[in-house]
């Protein structure tokens, strides 16, 4: 599902069929047969597709390396370089902003990735009141070790987002 400020733009979807049959475990989790994928396109005729409608957009998702590493596996395969755009993973972030509070996953690919998207902006309404204002700073914020820090990135607020030297001054001028 692609969104832009909140706005689902557009969707994509389709099973694919592995090339082997589905283990019990994964039919158990998901639903998903064997005979639900038999006659699903192999995941090389879908990739220029799929690279398509991801562009240059954030990928988001929930426990996102777990997708990444079957995106980047059928990359390779397929001999494309691996996908290296941005990403955000929602549930380090839940598990920074959210800590208590439970989702439920469907493990149905349309319906996980728009309730991921609902967790996303909820996460990201959290975040901006830590002072999260970009990308960065998002892709930042699990990794801060402990949560009363996080409301130090308001002081990042007027910062630049580009390289470069700069100079931190005091109140009276010196040099920090």
């Amino acid at each position: 599902v692609k969104y832009r400020c909140g706005e689902q733009l557009g969707t994509f979807q389709t099973l694919v069929d592995p090339g082997k049959a589905i283990p019990p475990q994964i039919t158990i989790l998901t639903g998903i047969t064997s005979a639900m994928v038999y006659r699903a396109p192999k995941i090389e005729h879908v990739l220029p597709t799929l690279l398509e409608f991801i562009g240059n957009s954030v990928i988001v998702g929930h426990n996102v390396g777990f997708d990444l590493a079957f995106l980047n596996a059928a990359l390779q395969h397929s001999g494309r370089d691996r996908w290296g755009g941005s990403h955000v993973d929602t549930l380090s972030l839940a598990r920074r902003l959210i800590r208590d509070e439970a989702h439920q996953p469907s493990h149905r690919a349309l319906d996980d990735a728009q309730a991921t998207a609902d967790l996303l902006h909820l996460l990201l309404e959290r975040a901006s009141a830590l002072g999260v204002l970009g990308l960065d700073d998002l892709q930042e914020l699990p990794k801060i070790q402990r949560h009363p820090q996080a409301t130090k990135l308001r002081l990042t607020e007027d910062l630049p987002r580009s390289p470069g030297v700069y100079r931190f001054i005091d109140r009276r001028g010196e040099v920090l």
